[in-house]
């Protein structure tokens, strides 16, 4: 058995160095007043990014669609997947970040997170989602099937939701019919136009309220499903004006916009209707490729290589409202932030950074040090005597000391183990004091 005075040692080197990070804000990061996801259903980036083809199942190339306004500003993601090719449970890996997610039952989401730093958490719905998505919001716009003519979308509040924001988005149930009601190409157009002008008119009239408001636009999906591939690119360039409405109302109120799909499109030849979930359908990049664009207060104007997936929005909308994430997602946040973070672990005494000759902050005190607010570039680290050369282009960390520095959570936990270890050795020896009476 190890000697108890030895099991305390080990508890205090766990529990006394490093509990926390000092933070040192070097440079402003921009904060945005809400954030907008944008999810246009049934929208594979194979058929809108310049950097990729979409063929039919028999091999035939199909043409695509100019939507200026996803694709000609922002931070463009080129190669984004769904783990899987189907609404529900992709909106459900949306929102929480992890591939596995139960759609029934989703643990922990974004919105969660947000409200507990008082964001409201806002839906519009086309097509309808999970129940459990819909009872995370505290008001809700949504239409309860598929049809684009004769449906009515239905309104939900909590008991708090804002007097305003009801009056909205009842007035906004009233002009469905007045979007939806035209026949062949003008009806999808118009279904989509709905939850893109709704959406703008909302960023309009919450100045003042931090918010995260979730979008799903429906009719591209409905038009890949119903006609061939054609009629699925028109319905597609459609969608350029609303969502230029959106793009400025979002702009001009310093609001974040991100734009994604929950899945793709494949259709399986020219005049062909299309699908996405069946077995022939879901391994095809045409269905399992959406785009992602974020646009909005503190992101950079670029596109970003790598494969990414869909389980990074979350972790990216979370970085770029500073929203602290304490989640279980599989993702990582995006490299689309103008501001970087630089993580210094290991630093001997203090540290000091530099930039351009200049020494931009210094810090003493503790053994990890978090630096905010830092543009893309190449830096210097000083401490010790030494110096340290590092290039910032995203949130990254850097040990000192040359090895990985043990996160404060593993140390905490170890900590509570040993605890439990040391009780146990005391009660071990109580027994044995009693055994030896006895």
């Amino acid at each position: 058995m190890i000697p108890t005075h030895l099991l305390l040692l080990l508890l205090l080197l766990l529990l006394l160095p490093g509990c926390s990070a000092l933070d040192v804000q070097v440079g402003p990061m921009a904060q945005p007043a809400g954030a907008v996801i944008l999810v246009i259903d049934g929208l594979g980036s194979s058929y809108v990014y310049p950097e990729h083809n979409a063929y039919a199942l028999d091999g035939s190339p199909l043409d695509k669609a100019v939507l200026f306004n996803l694709t000609g500003g922002g931070a463009r993601a080129v190669d984004v997947r769904v783990p899987v090719p189907e609404t529900t449970k992709s909106h459900s890996v949306l929102v929480t970040g992890r591939s596995e997610a139960d759609w029934d039952q989703l643990g922990h989401t974004i919105f969660d997170l947000a409200r507990e730093e008082g964001y409201l958490c806002l839906a519009i719905m086309e097509r309808g989602d999970s129940m459990s998505i819909l009872e995370e919001m505290d008001a809700v716009l949504y239409l309860e099937d598929n049809a684009l003519q004769g449906a009515e979308p239905t309104p939900g509040f909590r008991p708090d939701a804002p007097e305003g924001l009801r009056t909205l988005f009842q007035e906004w149930r009233d002009r469905f019919a007045g979007y939806s009601n035209p026949e062949d190409m003008a009806g999808y157009a118009g279904y989509n136009a709905w939850a893109l002008d709704a959406a703008a008119d909302t960023v309009e009239h919450l100045i003042g309220k931090p918010f995260i408001m979730l979008v799903n636009a429906g009719a591209v999906d409905s038009a890949g499903h119903n006609l061939n591939a054609s009629g699925y690119l028109q319905a597609v360039e459609a969608l350029d004006e609303p969502l230029g409405r959106l793009v400025w109302a979002c702009r001009k109120n310093n609001v974040l916009l991100v734009v994604t799909a929950d899945h793709g499109m494949v259709f399986p030849d020219q005049e062909g209707k299309g699908g996405h979930s069946a077995e022939k359908y879901a391994a095809r990049l045409e269905a399992l490729r959406v785009p992602l664009v974020v646009q909005g207060p503190g992101t950079e104007e670029l596109n970003l290589g790598g494969q990414w997936s869909e389980m990074d929005v979350a972790p990216t909308v979370l970085a770029l409202l500073d929203v602290s994430s304490n989640t279980t997602s599989e993702g990582v946040a995006l490299p689309v932030g103008k501001g970087g973070i630089l993580r210094v672990a290991g630093a001997p005494a203090g540290v000091e950074l530099w930039g351009r000759g200049t020494c931009l902050a210094n810090a003493s005190g503790d053994d990890e040090y978090i630096f905010r607010g830092l543009g893309w570039g190449e830096y210097t680290l000083k401490a010790g005597g030494r110096s340290w050369d590092v290039l910032v282009d995203g949130d990254d960390t850097i040990d000192l000391a040359g090895k990985t520095a043990m996160p404060v959570g593993i140390r905490r936990a170890l900590g509570v183990i040993m605890i439990l270890v040391i009780n146990l050795a005391g009660m071990a020896i109580i027994v044995r004091i009693w055994r030896k009476e006895g």
